[in-house]
């Protein structure tokens, strides 16, 4: 930690309005920061005035006040944020106090009704001012109030009960008594006795005015500060009182390390010893703050402006420094992991202690393809010349001018053979001459070179091998024996001996045998083999390097692998890698490499499993995400190729977190069957059979690189090692047997160090009521009475049997009486294409379809009907529904409908209805009338659109004189007429939902093309797929009416 603060102090001291840098906290109530600080825990709380905030590094949780809920604050302008030594949050609103119950995660109020501005504590108290109701103190144990206040029948009270903004410090603690300076006198409390002595100036020599700024205590003695001076009263009281000064005092602040007082006037600061000036400061404007920072140093700030002074003691020397911040702040604080925090209107700043390990080289730009690396450097085309950066890190020019294109690329061999390419392939010198190599017609992807030999690899086309020395030239891709073995072009090459490796962004590792390197061989591409967890399992290669006698292999998607020749082994995000895709390799000690990702450069130690991570937060840049871009330029540093230059990263520089954060459980929650969640106290946890997740919400309060906090938790008696929890801020448990049980939690910061504590919760499972004593107690019970009663229960049994076996028959003798009112022929002619079908429930319902063909041909009726009720009640009306449709005359469906109404009716068969659609076919047209059926549907060939058609009426049987109405429209040739009953609509599913009109609609629609038969096999499939091995629920008839192309 003092390692930390010296750093911190470094910034303040030299840097400070460029060290901060701004906080932005999503969620945060409001960029207005009117309070802040830390608890013991880490969590930092921020009052705004449109409410509080609890910030954990990673996350913000907002409290709001709420005038229904008395366990909320009382108000949402925070002016006061306060820890007391019990670690226990104070809170000051606009109207009034609150203190915050951390297991409840709620507030309790105290109203004052009047604003606190100011607060100090001792052991057993805490005391608060406020603008016009005098001093409160609240007992830290009982939470008992009292109030100080003036009563102007009493003499023995407060002098005043208002206090104003502009005080600074106007209470403070002296052993048994509390010296309260307000707006009009100073006072003496005992607060044993609740006596007040006042002093008024005029009348005592220890006031010099009556408007007390500030009151300060030391071991030496009391200090007054008022508007006209300041006044000093040695500890042993019997002393004379001593004038100091007849200035206006601003503020009062002790700094403890040297015995010294700092006397803020309105141009300066005295420093005191006693009542003894040892030093003057001549300010410009004065400061109402003081911060101590813990080592010899004590930066004063004021809320009404931005300039600061840090004044430093050591050995007795006294020294200053001006400088400025970049707000006025509201509010100062440094947090536990050395960190200076700034509040103000504008929001929050922190200054940091961490290292910067990155540095900008040089500030000239790099593009994209024009630069390459080797063991001897990092090569940069720039400017039509070649420059190098070399081990020292400094640039050297290589070559002379060249001519060259702006979308020609550079490649530099091991062998320091310098190539540009594009479309060709040139070779160049150190003073710019090019000379030819190849030349092709498409542009170039990737070059490789290595001594005699060149390799062209063309995207998604495939290789071309050159010697340089015979000049000869060998396209694989023209060889389909060879070519089918080898990739479409390669990503990365590597050359070792007579082995060469070829990585394809989209075909993954290849492994070739280049001894005859006309013709090389392949030796094996590189694929996920199941039975193998040391194969290689990508398909996606970007980079390929040596290092140490291995071979590194990095992927895009899937972290990198390390082969041994022999087995593959696999790093990733698992591993501590910031990202699973790789650009570039570059090798450090001979257990360590550097290695570049999507989300920054990591330094690698492979055989610990080490990974230290650079990022933006370390100040790395924007950077070329080439397999070039990483040049190690000795142990512990690398050069990174960027657009604007190049950045240098010295792993030496790396800041090591050493913070042990406190692992602490956030909030606990119940998820119950509905997967809904239930917030619950920590003190008192207890799942049931209905609530069976515990979700416990973790945290571990840091502010640096809190988001790659990890955790681990530990079940007593149920698990046998720690389980890793990764970064996920929460665990549930479920599954436990029923009982007591508690589970051990830790953290780990970014760099591994252990939370300093282990976070506990006890819980308990309660078994359902079927598992308890008493149930198993009735269980036995039950089964002994159940032995008695056995016997009976077998007669009884046979007997339902013989009662079921009979109703049985009578189901089955139903339901073949429905099947036998069905037609027996279906009609052929009116060119209609007509197919039907019943599929009928469990329990025999009473759907019913009939046709009714016309002596003339000339038109034909078609009915659908659905009976209310099951079994032999519902066919009695399937009955005598075809018997009043018997010899039907030839009138329009809606007089028949009424006709049958008034048959039905005067038969009276009580509830029962019979629902039924018809339709009359035209050579050209259909008649239809409804009563009480679902819709009909209209497929219409020509525009492939499906009409449905609804018509309203009570079904047959209900009203004797009911009416029923007639829709009339075109049928051509192609169209379809689809009747349904209400069992597949209704269709109901495992999940209890309805199939609904809106899937008949659409597979109505879907299939209107097809023939009669087939729609309805459509239908009848989707009613199946919707309820699975469901039986349907009720009777599902469907019947198409398809008018066809006559052959004629």
């Amino acid at each position: 930690m003092f390692k930390k603060l010296i750093l911190c102090i470094f910034f303040v001291s030299t840097l400070l309005s460029d060290t901060f840098q701004n906080i932005n906290i999503e969620g945060l109530s409001s960029k207005r920061v009117l309070s802040a600080t830390q608890d013991s825990s880490g969590f930092v709380w921020i009052g705004t005035d449109e409410g509080l905030n609890r910030f954990d590094g990673y996350l913000n949780k907002t409290y709001r006040s709420n005038v229904y809920k008395e366990n909320t604050l009382s108000g949402n302008r925070i002016w006061i944020s306060y820890i007391d030594r019990n670690n226990t949050l104070w809170i000051g609103t606009d109207r009034g106090i609150c203190y915050y119950n951390e297991n409840e995660d709620e507030f309790t109020r105290i109203e004052t009704r009047s604003k606190p501005l100011h607060i100090t504590e001792d052991e057993s108290s805490v005391y608060f001012t406020t603008t016009s109701k005098g001093v409160v103190q609240v007992s830290k144990e009982t939470k008992e109030i009292s109030f100080y206040q003036f009563d102007p029948l009493d003499p023995f009270s407060l002098s005043s009960s208002r206090f104003s903004d502009l005080q600074t410090n106007p209470i403070a603690k002296d052993k048994d008594y509390l010296w309260v300076g307000t707006t009009n006198g100073l006072n003496q409390v005992n607060i044993k006795t609740g006596q007040i002595k006042r002093f008024y100036s005029g009348k005592t020599d220890l006031v010099k005015a009556d408007s007390i700024s500030s009151v300060l205590v030391t071991q030496g003695g009391l200090y007054i500060g008022t508007t006209k001076g300041l006044t000093f009263l040695g500890s042993d009281q019997n002393e004379n009182i001593k004038d100091i000064t007849d200035k206006n005092v601003v503020a009062l602040f002790e700094i403890k390390e040297a015995n010294l007082v700092a006397a803020v006037l309105s141009d300066e600061i005295q420093l005191l010893e006693g009542f003894k000036v040892v030093k003057t400061i001549n300010i410009e404007k004065p400061f109402t703050s003081m911060i101590d920072l813990k080592t010899g140093q004590y930066l004063f700030t004021s809320k009404s402006h931005k300039e600061t002074l840090l004044l430093t003691i050591e050995n007795k020397i006294i020294n200053y420094t001006r400088s400025t911040v970049p707000i006025k702040p509201s509010c100062l604080f440094i947090d536990l992991e050395g960190g200076i925090w700034l509040t103000g209107n504008k929001g929050l700043l922190r200054a940091g202690n961490t290292t910067n390990p990155v540095s900008v080289i040089e500030g000239k730009p790099i593009k994209p393809g024009r630069f390459s690396k080797t063991k001897n450097g990092l090569f940069v085309l720039r400017e039509k010349q070649v420059y190098k950066y070399s081990k020292n890190s400094q640039e050297i020019k290589v070559t002379d001018l060249i001519k060259t294109a702006d979308n020609e690329k550079l490649y530099v061999s091991e062998d320091n053979d310098m190539f540009i390419y594009d479309k060709a392939v040139e070779k160049i010198d150190k003073k710019g001459n090019k000379e030819l190599i190849i030349k092709f017609k498409k542009p170039i992807g990737t070059i490789f070179s290595k001594g005699d030999n060149l390799f062209i690899s063309f995207k998604h086309s495939g290789l071309v091998y050159h010697n340089l020395k015979t000049n000869k030239t060998t396209d694989y891709r023209k060889n389909r024996l060879l070519s089918r073995n080898l990739p479409t072009g390669a990503t990365s090459f590597h050359l070792e001996g007579n082995k060469l490796w070829l990585g394809n962004d989209e075909s993954g590792l290849y492994e070739l045998d280049v001894t005859n390197i006309e013709s090389p061989k392949l030796v094996q591409h590189h694929t996920y083999n199941k039975t193998n967890p040391k194969s290689f399992s990508s398909s996606s290669v970007s980079c390929i390097t040596n290092h140490s006698g291995l071979l590194f292999i990095g992927t895009s998607g899937d972290g990198f692998f390390i082969y041994d020749k022999k087995d593959f082994t696999k790093l990733s995000l698992q591993d501590g890698l910031p990202s699973n895709n790789i650009i570039s390799f570059a090798g450090s000690s001979d257990s360590t490499i550097w290695v570049l990702t999507n989300a920054g450069v990591s330094l690698v130690d492979w055989a610990n499993t080490n990974v230290s991570n650079i990022g933006p937060e370390e100040g790395l840049g924007v950077y070329l995400k080439d397999q070039n871009s990483l040049y190690n330029i000795k142990e512990g540093s690398v050069l990174v190729a960027s657009p604007s230059g190049v950045q240098e990263v010295d792993a030496n520089k790396l800041y090591t977190n050493e913070y042990e954060a406190t692992m602490a459980i956030e909030s606990i929650e119940l998820i119950d069957r509905q997967n809904k969640k239930h917030t619950i106290s920590k003190t008192n946890v207890k799942s049931t059979h209905t609530t069976p997740i515990i979700k416990i919400n973790l945290t571990a309060p840091s502010i640096y690189k809190a988001k790659n906090t990890t955790f681990s938790y530990y079940v007593e008696n149920y698990h046998t090692d720690w389980v890793e929890n990764g970064t996920r801020r929460y665990i549930e448990l479920q599954g436990l047997k029923a009982g007591e049980h508690k589970v051990k939690i830790k953290s780990y910061n970014n760099d591994g160090y252990e939370s300093k504590n282990t976070a506990e919760l006890n819980f308990q499972i309660i078994p359902p009521w079927w598992e308890t004593w008493w149930a198993y107690l009735s269980y036995t019970i039950i089964m002994a009475s159940g032995v008695f009663y056995y016997i009976k229960y077998q007669t009884k049994a046979q007997q339902k049997a013989a009662e079921d076996k009979r109703k049985e028959e009578e189901l089955e003798e139903a339901r073949q009486f429905q099947l036998d009112m069905l037609p027996r022929e279906t009609p052929n002619y009116l060119d209609l294409d007509i197919s039907a079908a019943i599929q009928t429930a469990s329990e025999v319902g009473g759907d019913y379809y009939d046709y009714f063909p016309q002596e003339d041909k000339k038109s034909l009726y078609v009915v659908v009907g659905d009976a209310t009720g099951h079994g032999m009640t519902a066919g009695m009306m399937v009955s005598i529904t075809k018997a009043g449709l018997y010899g039907i005359p030839s009138i329009p469906p809606n007089e028949i409908a009424t006709r049958l109404n008034r048959v039905i009716k005067a038969i009276d068969l009580g509830l029962n209805r019979m629902a039924f659609n018809m339709a009359r076919f035209w050579e050209d047209k259909v008649e239809f009338t409804s009563a009480a059926m679902p819709p009909a549907y209209h497929y219409r060939a020509k525009t492939k659109d499906v009409d449905e058609i609804l018509l309203g009426g009570l079904p047959l049987g209900s009203i004797k004189d009911e009416t029923f109405s007639l829709e009339e429209f075109s049928f051509e040739k192609g169209d379809s007429l689809i009747f349904i009953s209400d069992g597949l609509p209704e269709a109901t599913n495992k999940e209890n939902e309805m199939l609904g009109y809106e899937a008949v609609f659409e597979c109505v629609k879907s299939n209107g093309e097809k023939n009669a038969e087939s729609q309805k096999q459509a239908l009848l499939d989707l009613g199946s797929s919707w309820l699975g091995d469901l039986q349907n629920q009720d009777d599902i008839t469907i019947v198409v009416v398809k008018k066809t192309i006559s052959l004629d």
